[in-house]
């Protein structure tokens, strides 16, 4: 066959590998064949580079975890899947993997669960909800959204600011009684109504049988049931009043006129009852139950139980936050 230039020869569109191509080495012209020279490229880690690269099938690592796509300093710009996911295995066999897919439009990534490393990182899910979410938010707090995608962190105990929680309160309560009647000892003097039993109690404490102890600020809803007795053939008026941290609670006052008593064996009674709303500045303020009369024979009258009638306490109060 004749010498031929090479943009004479035929064109061979589909090669194998175990066609040859000519080479030079060391002065001598040698053959190399196509599997040799592929086999070459793929293990020598020399950079593909080009302006653009087009494959018609999978791109696949020659070793599990062997290869990287892209890296931090220099990025991919964008990555488009058209009907696919993207998988991300664990180190761990066995471990499920992670898939983030688009379902119908929608983000969906199945895993078994999600972490947040960053902090200050947050989630904006306007047309959903994440069942548990773990980044490592600090306990005793609520991280709240506004209308600019800010989250600002609330403590649990603070859920009273209406501007960024709405009806968000956390719950505290004391349900408490006196089952001993308590004599007015002097009159005219201020003296604390006690009590000595609790039903039931959260974030409210009883101390030294008269401070109700208020663990977190907010507002609170006090309200008190007293049995006010007369024994004497006269009248007489009671008063009953807050005191908040020892100071008198300006307009909390109440006062009760009892009328004499019905005869020498029968005092008179009357219930007094209060009902206030106010606001415990700050943690571990506490309020206190005040009364005075004109007379030392006033007292406040508990009742034993009598057939199937329970006892009657002398004073049963109430305080429930409420913001």
């Amino acid at each position: 066959m004749a010498d031929k230039k090479i943009s004479e020869l035929n064109l061979h569109t589909v090669p194998t590998l175990s066609d040859s191509f000519a080479t030079v080495n060391g002065g001598e012209t040698k053959k190399v064949l196509l599997g040799a020279l592929n086999e070459t490229i793929r293990n020598s880690n020399t950079p593909l580079t080009a302006s653009g690269i087009t494959v018609s099938g999978d791109i696949v690592p020659t070793t599990p975890q062997g290869a990287t796509l892209g890296s931090i300093d220099k990025p991919f710009a964008e990555l488009y899947l058209q009907s696919g996911s993207i998988s991300i295995e664990s180190d761990t066999p066995g471990d499920p993997s992670a898939l983030i897919s688009n379902v119908d439009g929608n983000l969906e990534i199945s895993v078994g669960g999600m972490t947040l490393i960053e902090s200050g990182s947050s989630f904006t899910a306007p047309t959903g909800s994440f069942d548990q979410l773990s980044a490592g938010l600090q306990e005793g707090y609520m991280w709240v959204g506004d209308s600019t995608n800010t989250n600002t962190a609330i403590p649990t105990g603070s859920f009273v600011q209406t501007s960024q929680t709405g009806s968000f309160v956390e719950s505290a309560y004391i349900s408490l009684y006196s089952s001993a009647s308590q004599q007015l000892a002097v009159s005219g003097a201020a003296q604390p109504v006690t009590s000595t039993s609790v039903w039931t109690q959260k974030g409210v404490n009883l101390v030294s049988g008269s401070q109700l102890v208020m663990e977190k600020a907010g507002t609170y809803q006090f309200n008190f049931v007293a049995q006010v007795q007369n024994t004497e053939n006269a009248v007489h008026d009671s008063y009953f009043w807050v005191k908040y941290n020892g100071s008198n609670f300006p307009n909390s006052a109440t006062q009760m006129s009892l009328l004499a008593r019905k005869n020498d064996s029968t005092p008179s009674a009357q219930l007094m009852t209060v009902d206030i709303v106010g606001v415990a500045q700050n943690d571990n303020d506490y309020i206190e139950l005040y009364w005075t009369g004109d007379s030392s024979t006033i007292r406040l009258n508990e009742t034993p139980a009598n057939g199937p009638v329970p006892e009657t306490p002398s004073v049963i109060a109430n305080i429930i936050r409420v913001g």
